[in-house]
């Protein structure tokens, strides 16, 4: 119930004796705190003396370290220092001074809660059960889950000093919250469970056992107590409380909870073949030529979510993300990018175990620098069925249909549809997570109109490039947790596209005659890998470095061979008339550096 809070040091000389606090060597830090005991941190030192004092069993001797602290130049700030006085008060049985410090400890925000409810402790020690029961309620309002335990286990001990009757079952929730708060769960579930046998149409017993089974890991057992719980009588406080481990125990949009989250991210990083950036493949016209653009990158990126929980059952999510990246190379600065997206979703758990959701999504992309403007915009509507089969595994089908636009003249071969259809399906363990998929995907966009360079006897000609495909994907990404902060995850795709029309090039002839030479139909294998590794430097920044690489294998390329007669008319069909280098890798390692609220 009453704990001291903890002293940051504040000076060099402090440092010592700081870790000795730290380690439990309670008595080498008083010595040497009283050794560092002069201005300009005098007070500091002082503060660290009482604390060593109390933690050794001598609460005397560390209020009077605590007076003087409080009277130095650099006293300690008001509220942490009021909170322990009042610990060391409460100690030496000067129960209404004790409560008195509590109280002014209060006025800070982030200790009010605990500091209520230890003022209701000295008070009900004092023989005024009614002033306690004042400061257990002004505590409730508002607790997170270990406060709401200790104003629980105060009220609890108000009602034994009113000589109230003490059921059965009001005996065992007591005993529940000590162990609760003693961090004996399965003991407290225990004892939670038998109290729920005499609770009735309350929910209270029910909530405290799933809060129990939750700290164990079990969560069947929470999930089935929480469900039980809703169903019974519970405080506005309560029922709040219970929803909220029902989302920790969901999955899907609810899983995240409610609330508003941001994040940002900077990042550097390195592009093996910035010709090919996935929005578009804009490396036509490349005839025969072997042309690779390597470029260093800076990207930044923002996001903003808003989490709605509308029922109980119906859940939302609003964002919004953004991202620019700039290639450092002037040969490669036109395909730099910059991707705004915003989207809705809705997710509603139709029955136990079964999910149906729908989101409406809106991207805009914009390309080069110097040259700004815009590439492509799309709206994507998507739905979903998943069912959690059990608290290991869960199956999703997902379809989507989407409409882009290019958004220059020069880009109109990006407008068109696309329609997806992916079953996935997800294992679940205690640090590791795995999920597995296929996709089948037609991406009905335009056909490109590209000149190409003319032929030795002054031939006119023109790539006819066709970007519509259809293609099947298979792949896996796992995620595992390394141990505290660090993070691993890998993913692995294969990808077989089949462009739904043939390229060829159109050449025009001296005499005004049109040929077509080299008609082909593009297909394309595609591998990619992505292996990352992260690590929390804090509450709120990550450190992340990751690798992509893409290979791509097509039947398309201007530097594959040829059969000595392969290029003879009339059809020339032979591999120098492709329009691009369909062969290629991409490597691109980067290190990012993102902040999360």
């Amino acid at each position: 119930m009453l704990a001291l809070l903890a002293l940051s040091a504040t000076g060099a000389s402090l440092t010592e004796a700081q870790q000795a606090f730290a380690e439990g060597r309670y008595e080498g830090a008083e010595q040497l705190a009283l050794q560092a005991a002069k201005p300009p941190q005098e007070g500091a030192a002082l503060y660290l003396v009482g604390l060593a004092r109390f933690r050794s069993g001598r609460p005397a001797d560390a209020l009077e370290a605590l007076e003087a602290a409080g009277k130095a130049q650099d006293a300690p700030e008001r509220a942490p220092w009021n909170f322990n006085r009042g610990a060391c008060l409460y100690e030496l049985g000067r129960f209404e001074e004790a409560e008195q410090a509590f109280l002014q400890a209060a006025a800070d925000e982030s200790l009010s809660r605990v500091a209520w409810v230890n003022a209701g402790f000295a008070a009900l020690d004092a023989g005024f059960p009614e002033r306690a029961a004042q400061w257990a309620a002004r505590a409730k309002a508002g607790a997170a889950e270990r406060e709401l335990a200790l104003v629980e286990e105060l009220l609890s001990e108000v009602a034994h000093a009113k000589g109230a009757t003490v059921s059965a079952g009001d005996e065992s929730y007591r005993q529940g919250l000590t162990s609760f708060d003693a961090g004996r769960f399965e003991e407290a579930r225990t004892h939670f469970l038998e109290a729920a046998k005499w609770e009735g149409s309350s929910g209270r017993a029910r909530l405290m056992a799933g809060a129990s089974a939750y700290r164990t890991g079990d969560r069947v057992a929470a999930r089935e107590d929480i469900v039980t719980a809703l169903a019974l009588r519970l405080e506005p406080r309560d029922r709040e409380v219970a929803r909220d481990y029902l989302d920790r125990l969901s999955y899907g949009l609810r899983s995240s909870g409610q609330g508003l989250g941001a994040s940002v991210g900077a990042g550097v990083g390195y592009d093996s073949n910035v010709l090919q950036v996935g929005v578009a493949a804009r490396d036509g016209s490349l005839g025969s030529r072997t042309l690779d653009t390597a470029s260093q990158f800076v990207e930044v990126g923002l996001g903003l979510v808003a989490r709605l929980r509308l029922s109980d059952t119906v859940f939302s999510e609003l964002s919004y993300g953004g991202s620019q990246r700039a290639y450092t190379e002037s040969s490669a600065s036109d395909y730099s990018l910059q991707l705004h997206r915003a989207g809705a979703a809705v997710e509603w758990d139709a029955v136990r175990r079964l999910r149906l959701g729908a989101s409406a999504n809106g991207e805009v992309y914009f390309t080069g620098i110097s040259a700004f403007r815009g590439l492509q915009a799309s709206a994507t509507g998507s739905v979903w069925v998943a069912l959690d089969e059990n608290e290991l595994t869960s199956t999703r089908l997902d379809a989507s249909f989407s409409r882009k636009v290019g958004l220059a003249s020069e880009f109109s071969y990006l407008t068109g549809r696309r329609l997806d259809a992916t079953l996935s399906q997800d294992l679940r363990l205690r640090k590791f997570l795995l999920t597995g998929w296929y996709r089948y995907r037609e991406d009905r966009i335009g056909t490109l109109m590209q000149s190409a360079s003319s032929g030795g006897s002054g031939l006119l000609q023109e790539y006819v490039i066709p970007f519509a495909w259809a293609g099947h994907a298979t792949g896996a990404s796992a995620r595992w947790e390394l141990g505290e902060g660090f993070e691993a995850s890998l993913y692995a795709g294969l990808e077989w596209r089949r462009y739904l029309s043939e390229s060829f090039l159109r050449v025009q002839l001296l005499d005004g005659s049109e040929q077509e030479w080299g008609h082909r139909q593009r297909r394309d294998t595609r591998l990619v890998l992505g292996p990352a590794l992260s690590a929390q430097l804090g509450k709120h920044l990550q450190l992340s470095v990751r690798y992509d690489f893409l290979s791509n294998d097509s039947n398309v390329d201007t530097r594959l061979a040829d059969p000595a007669d392969a290029c003879e008319a009339p059809d020339y069909v032979c591999h120098r008339y492709d329009y691009t280098n369909g062969n290629y890798q991409k490597h691109q390692p980067m290190l990012e550096l993102s902040g999360t609220w």
